[in-house]
């Protein structure tokens, strides 16, 4: 009897797991690495247009994940975040590109709301997106002097990664007067099999001064000079992730593309 019971119990999971959708999976097992303790928010988004958009309901203080794969003859993948209410010219909150049919982008909310976004493919085939979350650490000031950046910085990957450590001393940029399209170069060594995390800390004094980032951009490029990914934030506080497939040496690049001060990057691995 109990031998019975053991067979059917296996031949259930066993279904179970054959039953599962393959980009599903696909989706999870990106995402893990990056984002560990993070569970799926909601049902998966699916499509196989050139371009579909989607909503969803996203908290306030919590980090998202929002994994993208694809199957066929997708050869690359771009995701697109807008805030809440946001019209046909509103700037977006965060986005990703991928040269291949699989990305990650993430954003953690500073407020509640129904978010809109969008999956963009080349090529043709299925994709699916998993948005995964869990929530931030505790909301800290956003510094107003130069001496806390690394501070932030720390604290906002701790909050999005737990247990990644700092990758070396920070990388400083910024200071120019006139601010806009100020754009600076940085080169990191990943080896691979290790996920990072490239969290962009700018100045955020008050609306009118010097010393006020309101948008910085940052860029991700491998080895062999293609771009892997970017993250165009509405503040001064950026953030790109990437799992290294192959080790060497990659090119950061910041942009300040609104507004003027300094900002320091931090590189954290785990």
């Amino acid at each position: 009897m109990r031998i019975g019971l053991a067979l059917l119990l296996f031949s259930v999971a066993g279904t179970a797991r054959a039953e599962q959708d393959p980009l599903e999976l696909m989706a999870q097992q990106q995402v893990a690495p990056q984002a560990q303790g993070a569970k799926l928010a909601a049902p998966f988004f699916k499509g196989s247009t050139p371009k579909t958009d989607w909503q969803v309901m996203l908290e306030d203080n919590t980090c998202y994940w929002f994994s993208g794969v694809s199957t066929g003859a997708v050869k690359k993948i771009a995701l697109y975040l807008w805030k809440p209410n946001s019209g046909a010219f509103t700037p977006r909150v965060a986005d990703a590109k991928s040269p291949n049919g699989s990305v990650t982008m993430a954003y953690c909310t500073k407020e509640p709301g129904i978010y809109r976004f969008q999956a963009k493919i080349e090529g043709t085939g299925m994709y699916a997106v998993g948005v995964y979350s869990k929530e931030a650490a505790k909301r800290v000031e956003r510094p107003q002097v130069e001496s806390n950046l690394g501070k932030f910085c720390d604290k906002t990957a701790s909050a999005a990664a737990a247990g990644a450590r700092r990758h070396g001393e920070f990388f400083e940029g910024g200071g120019n007067s006139y601010g806009h399209d100020d754009r600076a170069d940085f080169t990191v060594q990943m080896d691979a099999g290790k996920c990072y995390w490239i969290v962009g800390c700018g100045e955020q004094g008050r609306d009118g001064e010097d010393g006020k980032i309101k948008a910085l951009y940052l860029y991700l490029w491998g080895p062999n000079d293609k771009r892997i990914t970017e993250a165009k934030s509405d503040n001064g506080n950026p953030m790109v992730g990437h799992c290294a497939a192959m080790t060497g040496m990659y090119k950061v690049q910041a942009k300040i593309v609104s507004g003027s001060g300094k900002y320091k990057l931090g590189v954290y691995t785990k």
